[in-house]
């Protein structure tokens, strides 16, 4: 049997259709995590979510993660702590459903490139930013929640039957 064959009797079968709906959505979901991604370097805004982690000043070990938003608080209330990470990477656990984990993804001795991923039980959120001792520039963020999957469900059934319908036309055609 021929390959073309082959493949018009696959992308044509019923059976293929869950398997082409599936490949679709996962798609889906991967695009519209990357269309959400926002570059803030470009003038784009940080999504409500962005964090930054810090530790105190005397201490090696630990950090905590902060939010943008209430980064300005964290400062006026905490009077020595850096954000500059000794370690290329950790994580805490805040609770059973949410981890913080930080990754320096660049050090020049008094800057760092910090990826932080923070992750609970309804969404994912990778924040990039660039630290100093004293201070943070953001540089951007994406997102990945399972509300996405919903968004890319009519995407994965029109890409099901375009499949199918392709298959269906080959097959008439050999």
């Amino acid at each position: 049997m021929k390959i073309r064959s082959l493949l018009a009797l696959v992308l044509g079968a019923i059976w293929f259709v869950p398997v082409s709906c599936t490949t679709g959505i996962v798609a889906g979901t991967l695009m519209l995590t990357h269309l959400d991604s926002r570059d803030i370097e470009k003038g784009q805004q940080p999504l409500p979510w962005f964090y930054v982690v810090a530790r105190p000043a005397e201490a090696e070990s630990s950090f905590t993660a902060i939010e943008l938003k209430d980064l300005a608080k964290f400062e006026s209330s905490t009077p020595k702590y850096s954000f500059l990470m000794p370690r290329s990477s950790d994580r805490i656990k805040i609770n059973e459903y949410t981890n913080v984990s930080y990754k320096v993804i660049s050090d020049r001795g008094t800057e760092q490139t910090i990826e932080v991923t923070y992750s609970d039980d309804d969404k994912t959120i990778w924040s990039r930013y660039r630290a100093t001792p004293s201070g943070i520039v953001p540089l951007s963020c994406r997102m990945s929640h399972p509300g996405y999957m919903f968004k890319a469900l009519p995407f994965g059934v029109i890409f099901a039957l375009l499949v199918f319908g392709a298959g269906r036309f080959l097959r008439k055609r050999l």
